[in-house]
Formats: structure tokens, sequence, C-alpha cells
């Protein structure tokens, strides 16, 4: 069995939404490549990918990283739209942040209308406690107001890392519309009579 690719069987797009310098490439890197960059140049968006598994099925995830900035709000809109699900960030160091991130889920709803948004409340910069702003509860009220999951992380140690990205694909799963089953063709033997007399 050696050589054998495992193939995934569902592809995600995932983006990560949160203001600038909450930390969503450090998540992101750390996550896909298994690092913590040390510096972070804003960027206008970055891809990263990675297989992973989640109830024993491997999932392709395609993970978009945007940039915070405001001025960019057609590019966010349009990954909004045609998106799988999303990790809405703040950094617990920021309370502009998490003031932040309502407004944000608002303008989700608004975009995608009817259609469920899977997503993942997360705190960032959890092991930063001298510099806090936002207190645990405060998050946590907030992901139950939304009804999401909720987590706070440290990209830099890469506590609670790889648990966001399990929660989103379960939340994809969990919100995804029924399949639809394709209506039965009956086979030629079943519809044709056992016995034919021939007058």
């Amino acid at each position: 069995m050696e050589g054998l690719v495992l193939h995934p069987a569902k592809c995600y797009r995932v983006v990560l939404l949160g203001s600038v310098a909450v930390g969503k490439t450090a998540l992101a890197t750390q996550f896909a490549c298994g690092r913590f960059p040390e510096r972070c140049e804003p960027s206008v968006e970055e891809l990263f990918s990675k297989v992973i598994e989640v109830n024993r099925v491997p999932a392709l995830l395609e993970i978009v990283d945007t940039v915070g900035a405001e001025h960019l709000v057609t590019l966010k809109d349009l990954y909004i739209r045609n998106s799988d699900g999303f990790v809405v960030l703040y950094s617990v160091c920021s309370e502009a942040s998490f003031q932040a991130v309502r407004p944000l889920r608002e303008r989700m709803g608004r975009l995608r209308g009817s259609r469920a948004v899977p997503l993942v409340l997360v705190g960032t910069k959890a092991d930063l406690d001298a510099e806090r702003q936002v207190l645990t509860a405060q998050g946590r009220a907030l992901a139950r107001e939304w009804r999401c999951p909720f987590l706070e992380v440290t990209a830099k140690s890469k506590m609670m890392v790889d648990r966001v990205f399990t929660q989103v694909v379960r939340e994809m799963e969990a919100l995804a519309p029924p399949v639809q089953e394709a209506p039965r063709i009956p086979n030629v033997l079943e519809i044709w009579p056992a016995e034919r007399f021939i007058g």
C-alpha cells in the first residue's frame, strides 16, 4: 500500500476575515506551513492550501488570507459571496478589532441572503494576557449569539490552530444543503413483464 495517495473527497474555500494586524497571516502560515512568521507584510490576498482529515475523510482546504484594509470592500464582498466557510478573527489585545467583527458578520448575512454562513469566531494572541482588552467571556457570548463555535488561539505556539480549521470544516458540513438524490430509473427487467403472450 506504499505510495498510495489519498485524494480529498471534498474541496472547501475558507476565507479569513478581520481587521488589520489581528493575526490572519500568522494563523494561516502556522496551519499550512508549520511555521510562525516573525514579520508579516500586508498583502491584498494570500492563498494557502492543506489537506486535513475530519471524521476520517480527507478534505482539501483552500485558505484565502484577506487584507484587513477597508478600502478593499469589493474584493472582500466577492469572497463572502463565493466561499464555503469563514474564520472571523479579532485580537484579544484590541477592543477595536472585536467591535469590528459585528458589522462584518452583518455584511456576510446581507451578501449571502438565505444561504447559511458556516463560520468560526476566533480570538487571536491569547498568550498576551498582560495586553488583553477582550475577555474570553465576551467572545463566548458573541459566539452564542451567532450560534457558531468560538476558540482563542495562539499562532506563535500553534495552540488551537489546527482545531480552528477542523471546526470550520464541521460547520460547513453541518450547514451544507442536503444532497438531492437523482430519481431512480427502473431497470428494464422490472418494467418488462416476466411472460409475454404472442397471439
